[in-house]
């Protein structure tokens, strides 16, 4: 029973005994206390209607989805049913306060509940149920209170939750950037399911995170991941460094960010790197051995691809190529020597000079490239005579082929070549000073001259003695065309026979 109902029964006792007292009094002085009462409650119901509803603005709380939020919307629509007739008694100052500390209970609850649904949507029983369920108590205890009136004690109540919110709001913060950090420590660490409830926690507190979701799809690969990679360990232990690979690569293709996957692919590179070394190292040494030095270069330079900048592969490779240059060397003088002996002497010197291309400080290479080639010049002076005996019927030819006659015949050691050679030099000098008889026909009316010689005048036969050579005979006769004629008078030939005479006449006139 409220004070209110108290003061009305003590009001009614008081009027049933002084009822008879009264009886004689005029009507409106035994009810001056009524009308009294009556007009001050006449004067307050003026003021609620007219005044109070323009200083007190109305305040809409968002909907929650809790039982919180229900019991709020009972509180505030019970607040709005026509008060009862003891809140008349209250007086408009307290009625004003009290609006305003309903208002600003209301402002806060509209927060609370923001506030409960952003963190119910972040699943937060997962990782502050006990501090959650507390602040709802606190929440419910406001609405207690604001079924009661009493407003500022709500408020209280309110904003102690909401403050209890906002802390939940930062440690789900908190709580997500911990869990995101405890999931790649845990995938670091091999430990998948661990990594699986971290990121699930940080896919609870934030579901549309790129992070978490990422976070959670890699967890949900590391088993697989963790088994490849066993797998890729025994290969490499095994030295089957190429399955190895591909057991990693599989790793990589479900886990792209794992650095376990990139550590062992880089080992196993790495020793494929070492074995495709020493296997091409092994290789070059082989064929160095078996003499082999283009294919030894080959291999060592494969190795050196491999290793770039391995000393030992260089090394190598200076090896075989010194190896190979001697041996170039040694078959190239080889080669010449052969060819001095078949008297081959420009082949010989250009194998020389090959040699000396290779080591211009080999002596025997410098010395034999100096005899070849004077052999080789001797040789070729000496065919071109030979193959050309006419040239001897100029008398500085002559001369000279008499000089290299005597060159020839002081050339030690000899061969069956330079013998030839010789001897068909002699022959040639002394065939070239043996005249050649020569018959000269003609027609008795051609004048016929032998350029070298001079003129044969008209005749019908003429014999001349000429040495060997070549030579120009010139027919001419008055109204005929002049003719000519080369002939070739050969050394050791037979005498030969020369017809030269005019016979196109030519036409004056038109």
């Amino acid at each position: 029973m409220t004070d209110s109902s108290k003061s009305e029964n003590t009001q009614s006792k008081w009027d049933d005994s002084e009822f008879h007292q009264q009886a004689d009094l005029p009507w409106w002085k035994t009810r001056q206390r009524e009308m009294l009462l009556f007009s001050a409650l006449a004067a307050a119901l003026l003021i609620v209607v007219f005044w109070l509803p323009a200083i007190i603005a109305p305040v809409t709380a968002t909907s929650g989805s809790s039982s919180t939020a229900s019991d709020s919307k009972t509180a505030i629509a019970s607040q709005e049913t026509p008060i009862n007739s003891s809140a008349n008694l209250e007086s408009p100052w307290q009625e004003a306060q009290i609006a305003k500390a309903r208002r600003e209970a209301q402002e806060i609850l509209a927060k609370l509940l923001d506030k409960q649904n952003s963190l119910e949507g972040m699943q937060v029983d997962l990782w502050g149920k006990d501090a959650f369920t507390e602040a709802m108590n606190n929440a419910s205890e406001g609405d207690d209170r604001y079924r009661a009136r009493e407003f500022p004690e709500a408020q209280q109540s309110y904003q102690l939750a909401l403050q209890q919110f906002d802390h939940l709001i930062e440690k789900a913060k908190s709580t997500f950037e911990q869990s995101l950090e405890d999931g790649l420590t845990a995938i670091e660490a091999q430990q998948p399911q661990k990594a699986i409830d971290a990121y699930a926690l940080a896919a609870a507190i934030r579901p549309h995170n790129q992070d978490a979701s990422t976070g959670l799809a890699r967890a949900q690969q590391q088993d697989d991941v963790i088994l490849l990679l066993e797998q890729a360990e025994n290969h490499q232990h095994q030295y089957q460094f190429a399955q190895a690979k591909e057991s990693v690569n599989e790793a990589l293709k479900l886990d792209p960010e794992s650095n376990h996957a990139k550590t062992k692919l880089r080992e196993i590179k790495a020793a494929l790197s070492d074995a495709g070394y020493a296997n091409a190292m092994g290789q070059g040494y082989l064929q160095l051995e078996q003499g082999r030095y283009k294919n030894a270069i080959t291999q060592f330079n494969q190795a050196l691809k491999i290793q770039p900048n391995d000393q030992s592969a260089k090394d190598a490779i200076v090896q075989a190529e010194n190896q190979r240059t001697q041996q170039r060397i040694q078959s190239a003088l080889t080669n010449a020597k052969s060819l001095e002996e078949n008297e081959q002497w420009q082949q010989a010197y250009d194998k020389y000079q090959t040699v000396q291309n290779l080591d211009k400080s080999l002596v025997s290479a410098r010395i034999g490239s100096l005899r070849t080639q004077a052999r080789a010049n001797l040789d070729n002076q000496l065919q071109k005579l030979i193959d050309a005996p006419l040239r001897l019927a100029d008398p500085a030819v002559y001369r000279g082929a008499q000089t290299l006659l005597g060159d020839a015949r002081s050339v030690k050691p000899r061969g069956q070549r330079i013998e030839q050679q010789t001897r068909a030099l002699e022959g040639a000098i002394d065939k070239a000073l043996d005249p050649i008889s020569v018959n000269f026909r003609s027609d008795n009316q051609t004048q016929v001259t032998v350029y070298k010689v001079g003129s044969l005048g008209l005749f019908t036969e003429h014999a001349l003695e000429l040495k060997p050579g070549l030579y120009t005979v010139v027919g001419s006769r008055s109204g005929y065309r002049d003719v000519r004629e080369e002939i070739t008078v050969q050394p050791g030939s037979n005498s030969q026979t020369v017809v030269i005479q005019c016979q196109e006449k030519v036409s004056f006139g038109s």
